[in-house]
Parts: structure tokens; sequence; C-alpha cells
């Protein structure tokens, strides 16, 4: 059975999605960071849970800033870069995902001095994976917008397409004497 007609609007709605997830997930990471300062002497290594929620919260501030940035752009242009942020994004997503087993390995995976300190920890760990997941999400948008058509996905430098007068002009510029 052939694959249903993507469009440009189905791309918009993924990456709402996406975004909309993003935001309740840092909205929750910074909950959680206040609750790691206020709580932070029940736990073994407090620096180490505010690392990681620094490493991740900034992180995920800046995918969303980018989401923003394609949904508003999408439905004018797409253009080569927009495809290459995604698959970019989704990959740096995946790599994270060794940080998100580290952090469990070091801080809950063993025995905690204050046991009632597990649940939050698995929380932050949790979160953070499944946004992971969530944006890794983006390669498949990316092959989404591919398959709109290569008409739509404009190279860097312009939205027209080049003729061959204005291709060699552009890359062959005279010399010009100093």
């Amino acid at each position: 059975m052939p694959e249903p007609l993507v469009t440009v609007e189905d791309v918009v709605i993924q990456l709402g999605h996406r975004l909309a997830d993003g935001r309740t997930s840092v909205d929750l990471l910074r909950a959680y960071r206040a609750q790691v300062e206020a709580e932070a002497a029940l736990l073994e290594a407090p620096q180490a849970v505010l690392d990681y929620l620094d490493f991740f919260i900034p992180a995920f501030e800046e995918v969303l800033v980018a989401l923003e940035g394609l949904i508003d752009a999408l439905p004018q242009r797409i253009r080569r870069s927009d495809v290459e942020l995604l698959r970019l994004t989704a990959a740096n997503c995946r790599t994270e995902q060794l940080r998100c087993l580290q952090f469990r390995d070091r801080c809950i995976n063993r025995p905690l001095p204050h046991e009632e300190m597990r649940r939050l920890l698995n929380d932050i760990s949790v979160t953070s994976r499944d946004q992971l997941t969530a944006f890794a999400d983006l390669e498949a948008a990316a092959r989404r917008l591919e398959a709109i058509g290569p008409q739509q996905v404009r190279p860097e430098g312009g939205d027209r397409d080049l003729g061959r007068r204005d291709l060699f002009s552009r890359v062959l510029r005279p010399l010009t004497r100093r």
C-alpha cells in the first residue's frame, strides 16, 4: 500500500507536538532543579544532579527555539539547512542518551543515603530520556520534508534556481586588481 501524501502542514503539526513535549519537559526539569536545590542535603551528590539538569535544560531550550523558527518558516519555504538541522538535532539526541545512562549508573542504580530521593532522581532521568527520544523523532520529520519533493527543498543562498550563467557568475567571479 502506498504511503499517504505528506504535506508541509503535516510536518508543521509533527514539529508542533515536539515543541509542546519539549516545553513540558523543560518546565518539569526546572521544577526538579528547584526541588534538588531545596533538598540538596538529602542527596549524596547534589552538584552532579544540578550539573545534569544544567546541561539538559538549556540544550532542550535551544532545540525549542530552533523548532519555533522552523514552524514559522516552513509554510513559506523548505531549505536544505532546515532538513539538516532536524537531522543533526535527532543525531545529537541519540548520542546524549549515553548521558542519561551514566546519570542512572552514578546517581540512581546504587544504594542511596535517603531512599526517598530515588523517585526524584528517577523522574529527572526519565523526563530527560523521554524528551531525547521525542526529539530523535525529528529524523522522521526531516525524511518527511524531503519526501515532499526536492523542488521544495531549496539550496542555501536563495529561493530561486540558478540558471547556468548565474551559477557560473557566482562560482567564478572575475579577478579584481588591487
